[in-house]
This record gives C-alpha cells, sequence and structure tokens, in this order.
C-alpha cells in the first residue's frame, strides 16, 4: 500500500472527527479544547486502529455487527443532550464543555470505531501498523481543528442556530450510523 493510499485512508476516517467538531465548536469555547479534542481524536484513531490490526477476524466479524449500534447510540444521546440545551438554556446558564467526561470519551468512540475495521482489513498488505496508525492519528487531531475553528466562526456568524444545526448534524449523523 503506497504512502498516498495511507493518507486518503486517514483522511477518510478523520471525517467523523471532522464533522463532530464542526457540531462542537458551535458551542462555547473553553480553555484546552482544542487540544483535549483533537488530541484525544487522534489518539482514539491511532489506538482503534491498532487494535484492529492486532486483534483479529474473530474480534473484528463480532464487533462489525453491531459497531454501528454502537457509534449510532453515542453520537445519538450527545446530539440529543446539545439540543436540548441549545432549545433550554438561557443566557445566564453555563455551557457543556463536550471536551471533557464521558462526552470526551463517548464521542472519541464514536469518531474512531470505524478504525478498528480498518486496521484489520490493512494488517493483511503488510504495511508498517505503527507508521499508518500515526499518519490516521495527526490526520484525525488535525481535522478536529479544523473543524473547532470552521464551528467557531458559524457560532460567531449565527448564534444559537449553529448549536441547533450542530445537534441535528449530528442526529443525522447518528441516524445514517444506524442504518450501515
Amino acid at each position: 500500500m503506497s504512502s498516498w493510499q495511507i493518507i486518503v485512508t486517514a483522511v477518510a476516517l478523520g471525517c467523523d472527527a471532522f464533522s463532530v467538531a464542526l457540531c462542537v465548536g458551535s458551542h462555547k469555547r473553553f480553555p484546552g479544547q482544542k487540544f483535549r479534542l483533537g488530541f484525544h481524536f487522534g489518539l482514539f484513531q491511532m489506538v482503534m486502529f491498532l487494535l484492529g490490526f492486532g486483534v483479529g477476524r474473530i474480534v473484528v466479524d463480532w464487533v462489525r455487527a453491531f459497531d454501528h449500534w454502537i457509534a449510532s447510540i453515542l453520537v445519538g444521546m450527545v446530539a440529543f443532550h446539545m439540543l436540548i440545551e441549545a432549545f433550554n438554556r438561557d443566557e445566564e446558564s453555563e455551557d457543556i464543555d463536550y471536551s471533557r467526561g464521558w462526552y470526551l470519551v463517548s464521542l472519541s468512540i464514536a469518531t474512531s470505531i470505524d478504525a478498528m475495521a480498518v486496521g484489520f482489513a490493512l494488517g493483511l498488505t503488510g504495511i508498517s501498523p505503527f507508521t499508518s496508525s500515526f499518519i490516521i492519528g495527526i490526520a484525525a487531531g488535525l481535522m478536529t481543528l479544523i473543524g473547532l475553528s470552521l464551528g467557531r466562526r458559524l457560532r460567531s456568524k449565527i448564534g444559537r442556530m449553529a448549536e441547533v444545526g450542530g445537534g441535528i448534524i449530528l442526529l443525522i449523523i447518528a441516524v445514517k450510523l444506524f442504518q450501515i
């Protein structure tokens, strides 16, 4: 497998991280949020890829049957929470930091679960798992930072509607994941 094929694969895997970061970026900024999301989304992509690479066909086949449900439920829960917060929050209420706690873990898992299956598939090609996982993790981290920046620009232009739009986009992603 060539380097450009690995890069294309990394960008494709990073699209989920970009989409979620775009939605999270439409919310209030918190100190360290960019680092936490970029680092964790990239790290989870790397770890899940290596896990898939090393675990083998039995576990991948078992998880493949319901991985989209897990991702769908996690993203859907966050989407519903984002929508509820956007509609119920008054101006002096506190915003939620989606880069902490269970939000961070669930979003990190949801955006990287497909990397496990890709890791298994690419493991059959004889590529270097560590170089590939590093490229995939870096791509996911960078795409997360880009998504956060674009989401913040949307928030400054259209305010709370960006938050509602982010929740709706996550809900659509959750429904699409469930249908796979």
